[in-house]
């Protein structure tokens, strides 16, 4: 796999996968061989901080903040809307 180029291990990603989606043997061997090759490391890579899984930690902490800010009630009387924060 070392031996391949990156567009050479992008076209066998494709090649090992059936119709229905199922992984063929040597699958996982090259994307993890991917992983490593830029510009896949630096988008992949969990401990760098613009990449996709850390992006995706910012994203659902921000979504729990929208949840909270959701939150509301209305005041009968006046018609005001209280927001908690």
């Amino acid at each position: 796999m070392e031996n391949k180029t990156t567009t050479e291990l992008i076209n066998l990603l494709h090649s090992l996968k059936d119709k229905e989606g199922n992984l063929k043997k040597g699958y996982n061997e090259a994307l993890e061989e991917l992983k490593n090759r830029e510009p896949f490391w630096t988008i992949l890579d969990e401990d760098y901080e613009e990449s996709i899984p850390a992006i995706m930690g910012y994203i659902k902490s921000l979504e729990a903040e929208v949840k909270l800010l959701k939150r509301h009630k209305h005041d009968e009387k006046t018609g005001d809307v209280m927001v908690r924060v």
